[in-house]
């Protein structure tokens, strides 16, 4: 099996956010050891030379990284179509006059209409979560009102979980017209969330319940693209801080060996990974095309 064009890279694990629901924790892995940052240039430059189109700069929060501008550009270099996903308390108006030319594409998450559920869900930063409260909301649109304003392509992630599942935030998404809306069921991941996340767990039949709530936003031209947890499972090319391909698909994060010691071709060998559903979830679209004046997301 060849190497899908689009990868989500963890370059950085570290975040700001108490997510408790966060699958992306990496506290099961030496932190410490992370790429230096020179080794990220050669790691993009391996992606690219296997035929990697799409990047994905993912954390942790991303923008928490000092060099992640520098290696914007160093993808850009390489014709590499770039995103960020992130919480928005780094996209900054700083940040984004420095480097918005070299972001085609920004993932927001959003969960809720009411920053107490975004308490309850851990959707905050720390220093907030430690006083009671969330302020994710209000932060998460002006990133979003920022970015939209550079004429950043933009998408948004919600999670559904037990705190938001009877809250509707059809209003709220249609103010901001994402080109795609992913919803994902809440996901368990021995070693990320086990021990947090139970009491947020729900099934599949109240997942789809929701999304048959809020799929009226697809009239309007969003790409609304539910991913049960059966779906997202082993259909993410995912690399970590160490340099290592890892997948889900067994139900905990199993770990390659670092691309920079075997290459990439070997490394993609040792990873497991579910093709059809990646094309199922439609992880590849028309990323590089241009939208519409009529804000028609032509492919996704």
């Amino acid at each position: 099996m060849t190497l899908p064009p689009a990868v989500n890279w963890h370059f950085w694990p570290w975040c700001n956010y108490g997510c408790t629901f966060c699958f992306a924790t990496f506290e099961d892995i030496d932190r410490s050891n992370s790429l230096e940052k020179e080794l990220g240039f050669k790691l993009l430059e391996e992606m690219a030379a296997e035929g990697v189109e799409k990047v994905t700069f993912v954390g942790g929060e991303p923008t928490l990284c000092p060099w992640l501008g520098e290696y914007l550009v160093k993808a850009k270099s390489l014709a590499l179509t770039t995103c960020i996903v992130s919480n928005g308390t780094g996209l900054s108006e700083e940040f984004l006059d420095s480097w918005h030319e070299y972001i085609d594409w920004v993932g927001i998450s959003i969960d809720a209409s009411d920053d107490r559920l975004h308490y309850i869900m851990g959707r905050g930063t720390k220093a907030d979560l430690a006083e009671g409260r969330s302020r994710h909301l209000e932060a998460a649109l002006f990133a979003w009102e920022r970015c939209q304003k550079l004429g950043i392509r933009m998408k948004l992630n919600t999670v559904v979980c037990k705190a938001n599942l009877d809250n509707d935030i059809t209003e709220i998404v249609l103010q901001m017209m994402p080109e795609r809306w992913k919803a994902f069921q809440v996901l368990p991941i021995d070693g990320q969330n086990d021990g947090r996340v139970e009491d947020l767990l729900v099934s599949e039949d109240e997942f789809l319940e929701w999304v048959e709530r809020h799929k009226g936003v697809s009239n309007e031209g969003i790409n609304f693209i539910p991913e049960t947890n059966e779906l997202m499972t082993g259909s993410y090319v995912m690399i970590d801080s160490l340099g290592r391909f890892y997948s889900n698909i067994e139900g905990a994060h199993k770990y390659t060996r670092s691309i920079l010691e075997i290459g990439i071709e070997e490394a993609w060998r040792e990873n497991q990974f579910n093709e059809h559903h990646f094309i199922e979830r439609e992880g590849i679209y028309d990323w590089r095309t241009l939208p519409s004046m009529d804000n028609d997301c032509n492919s996704g």
